[in-house]
């Protein structure tokens, strides 16, 4: 395993929302391809779990630790740089900016990383390439099929194909294409809901909001209590978009 990686990571260095007393067992940050593919083959050897953990992680933090190894892409992975009409951007570049870089207004107040908007899947129809580590080595392919052995780790966008972004903080799924997700949660009156400091951001009753000290068990509860008066009001199912940070890995 990588001399870099750290016992006991606090997960709340990592993760907006705060407020998460639980640690990674395992956390490292891989600069290249080349130490990429050396912590996975050694994770592999170890039998140990691999859980990518973007930066700024739109996350809800978990009641305690993580086991397994926290993997951030760094350096060669935040690079971002124009190719004619196209853009090349690697899986750690926040979306912000693009919103700077590459003039893509859009991506503002998107939140995390390009590699977390492949996994909510509204970057998607963008995509033209993707460059992916799969079993022993990378690939490039067409577009962004989903493939849960393959991790993405750089992709070829179009800023004209329209998107539209998940903003930061948005704590459940869109209900629907007919439904208004921020209309509904109007309708059952959950502007400015709050409980202790965990609460619905003033200017977007669907975005979660950590006031101070909340802890994640008032995060969830409060989302709980929003899902169950929805559900009430108007009768619609909400499923909630924040989990717990990083999805597990073979790859």
């Amino acid at each position: 395993m990588s001399p870099g990686v750290r016992e006991l990571e606090p997960i709340a260095r990592h993760l907006p929302l705060r407020a998460c007393p639980g640690t990674f067992e395992r956390w490292v940050e891989v600069s290249d391809e080349g130490e990429l593919v050396a912590t996975i083959r050694a994770a592999r050897a170890e039998k140990l779990a691999v859980r990518l953990v973007s930066p700024f992680a739109d996350a809800l933090p978990p009641e305690g630790g993580l086991p397994g190894l926290a993997l951030r892409l760094g350096a060669a992975f935040e690079t971002l740089e124009p190719a004619g009409s196209h853009w090349v951007v690697g899986a750690s570049v926040p979306l912000a900016q693009l919103a700077i870089r590459a003039e893509w207004a859009v991506m503002r107040h998107a939140g995390g990383t390009v590699g977390d908007a492949l996994l909510d899947g509204w970057l998607l129809p963008a995509v033209v390439s993707t460059r992916r580590f799969r079993g022993r080595g990378f690939e490039v392919v067409e577009g962004c099929p989903p493939e849960a052995k393959a991790l993405p780790v750089q992709v070829t966008l179009n800023p004209a194909v329209t998107v539209k972004p998940t903003r930061a903080g948005t704590a459940f799924v869109e209900p629907g294409k007919r439904t208004d997700l921020r209309a509904t949660l109007r309708k059952a009156k959950l502007g400015e809901v709050r409980l202790y400091d965990a609460a619905l951001a003033e200017d977007d009753p669907a975005v979660l909001v950590n006031r101070g000290e909340a802890t994640p068990k008032q995060l969830r509860l409060l989302m709980q209590a929003v899902r169950e008066r929805v559900r009430v009001a108007t009768g619609l199912e909400l499923d909630e978009r924040l989990v717990a940070p990083g999805r597990a890995g073979r790859w």
